[in-house]
């Protein structure tokens, strides 16, 4: 089996080692924030279908060994086949050895390589109070939510680009988050400036739709924004925390590291469009 480590914008595969390796404590934990409209386990293995709307609500997640039924492949194939969706595999450290391989040879594209990425909770608090500190940002408001209101789900449409069409995904999805979650927006006069969102399943806190203002990039706003997240978390008991990125996304790493976090592993997806 084999990772992707990010390295200076190039990807190299290196081995896995699963015995120090993240990944398969915090893949299972991460899949409970992305909870997809319909699924079911072929084994070890959950399959998940949500109208084709994100690669992680409408892939395989492959934890663990391979399924003993010798068909599993065919199976899965024939559900997205009948859902009129792509077969896609999410293949991580967790995923059994030769998967990858198996894929690529049953004619699965590379797609989306990711990072996760982990970080002490208090390193990052205090990392990014420094950072806050530095950048002064002390006309912006922080504001939380059990859940996403009218103005968060309609910030979060117009950030990302999404189109209206979403709406409804996302607003089911965010439902469909377990306990404990949490909505954070940053206003300035009344503008939201950034947003994210904060689960906490045992120790560990995961942060997704993490996403600042196009212009309010390169300000500090991202730093306010992971300060609210992780204080947030630590609050709810949490004392690690982990995100995960497009490993393309070089800005985004960047502020990650400042803050402490560090690559644990990779993972990407493998597509197969005709089935």
């Amino acid at each position: 089996m084999y990772i992707y480590l990010y390295r200076n914008e190039d990807w190299s595969c290196s081995p896995l080692n699963k015995e120090t390796d993240l990944c398969s404590t915090i893949e299972p934990i991460a899949s409970n924030t992305w909870p997809a409209e319909a699924s079911h386990h072929l084994e070890h293995w959950l399959v998940r279908a949500s109208q084709g709307v994100t690669k992680r609500a409408n892939s395989v997640l492959a934890i663990g060994e391979y399924p003993k039924d010798p068909q599993w492949l065919a199976k899965i194939e024939q559900f997205y086949l009948s859902q009129h969706l792509p077969a896609i595999f999410h293949v991580s450290g967790a995923s059994p050895a030769g998967l990858d391989e198996r894929l690529e040879a049953e004619g699965y594209s590379l797609d989306t390589p990711c990072l996760l990425m982990s970080a002490s909770s208090h390193e990052v608090a205090e990392r990014a109070y420094n950072k806050r500190i530095q950048q002064a940002h002390s006309a912006v408001t922080t504001v939380w939510t059990d859940k996403p209101d009218a103005d968060w789900l309609a910030a979060f449409l117009e950030l990302e680009q999404f189109p209206e069409e979403r709406r409804a995904f996302y607003a089911g999805l965010f439902d469909r988050m377990p306990e404990a979650k949490g909505f954070v927006k940053l206003l300035q006069d009344g503008q939201i400036l950034a947003l994210g969102t904060a689960l906490v399943e045992g120790e560990w806190a995961g942060f997704v739709n993490v996403v600042v203002h196009e212009n309010h990039r390169g300000k500090g706003i991202g730093y306010l924004l992971m300060h609210a997240l992780t204080e947030w978390s630590m609050e709810q008991g949490a004392q690690r925390q982990y995100l995960q990125v497009v490993a393309s996304n070089q800005p985004a790493v960047s502020l990650y590291e400042k803050l402490g976090y560090q690559a644990s592993s990779g993972y990407h997806y493998r597509v197969k469009y005709d089935l």
